[in-house]
């Protein structure tokens, strides 16, 4: 049984080339992001799980987190600690909120930082796998939900929230997981922080929620995408496993496969950021070493791309807190 997320998904499906360094070769930077937009949505995502699943306060949360980032990387202090600054009235803020909006009531956290794993009838073989952070039941109305946080710079993306793979993928495993005594699932809820100190010159809304469901027309629409996508991945590691079995690491080999299964789909502005193997993709097409470059460099290590669902950054948080 092969497992596949909605990551590895999007992954394949925005660029063949980064899943196949990623996800089949399992290189990831050497060095991780200390500070910035994707980083500073992790911690507030964080202390919010922490808050919502465990009663823990944010507040201790984002303080125990930004301490560890601190102690491990020291010359990042001054950075790490405006960045807390920007956290804390985020977070702040949206206790407030959803107080005064009433947003929680009648919710109620019924799974916490669950790796549900359910095997994808319309492709035998394969594993649907996701992290649901949150599920939370609507004692009013018996229903269940994912329940999640984003951070962004505006609401935009809300407008079409509905639209949104990761959120379709969701609720197919959450379909396909749902036993004959198991709760209806009533899709998602997203709630979204802006990035924004809320000073006298920014101008609200700061925070913005949003429910979704979909019909099961829409979930079988989204299953038929999903199958598409897990044939072409099962098909692409079929043929590099075949490769890497028949030749090694023969480069010239290697390179006619790689060319040809798993080749780039480059947006540039987009690469810059998005990409960490953004300075290798040229390699591979103008005949350098490239695995030399991901192997020896320094720039990379060997990982697991699925770790993350096995990692817990509100566990060590949590022992900080209690003491242990």
């Amino acid at each position: 049984m092969i497992a596949i997320s909605n990551s590895e998904i999007a992954t394949f499906d925005r660029c063949r080339r980064k899943w196949y360094t990623a996800y089949y070769l399992g290189a990831a930077p050497a060095e991780p992001d200390v500070v910035g937009n994707a980083i500073l949505g992790t911690r507030v995502h964080a202390a919010l799980e922490g808050m919502y699943g465990y009663d823990l306060d944010p507040q201790a949360v984002l303080g125990v987190l930004y301490a560890m980032a601190v102690d491990q990387f020291p010359d990042w202090r001054t950075e790490l600690l405006a960045e807390r600054e920007l956290a804390t009235i985020m977070v702040d803020g949206y206790v407030d909120w959803a107080a005064e909006t009433g947003a929680d009531a009648g919710l109620r956290v019924v799974a916490v930082e669950q790796d549900v794993q359910v095997p994808f009838p319309r492709q035998p073989g394969v594993v649907l796998r996701a992290r649901l952070d949150q599920v939370v039941l609507n004692e009013d109305t018996g229903l269940v939900s994912f329940l999640d946080w984003k951070t962004a710079a505006n609401f935009d993306r809300h407008e079409i929230l509905a639209l949104d793979p990761q959120f379709k993928f969701y609720s197919v495993i959450q379909r396909l997981a749902k036993g004959p005594d198991a709760p209806l699932v009533d899709g998602g809820i997203i709630r979204t922080l802006r990035r924004v100190k809320r000073t006298a010159k920014s101008n609200p809304p700061y925070y913005q929620a949003d429910s979704f469901r979909y019909t099961d027309t829409e979930l079988d629409a989204a299953e038929a995408r999903i199958t598409g996508i897990c044939e072409q991945i099962i098909h692409a590691r079929l043929v590099l496993d075949n490769t890497y079995e028949a030749w090694g690491g023969d480069l010239e080999m290697v390179n006619r496969v790689q060319r040809e299964e798993v080749y780039p789909s480059p947006r540039l502005n987009e690469c810059r950021w998005d990409c960490p193997f953004v300075s290798v993709c040229p390699m591979m097409d103008d005949g350098s070493d490239w695995p030399s470059a991901i192997v020896s460099s320094g720039r990379y290590v060997q990982t697991d791309p699925y770790q993350y669902y096995r990692a817990d950054p509100v566990k060590a948080v949590r022992a900080v807190l209690e003491g242990r």
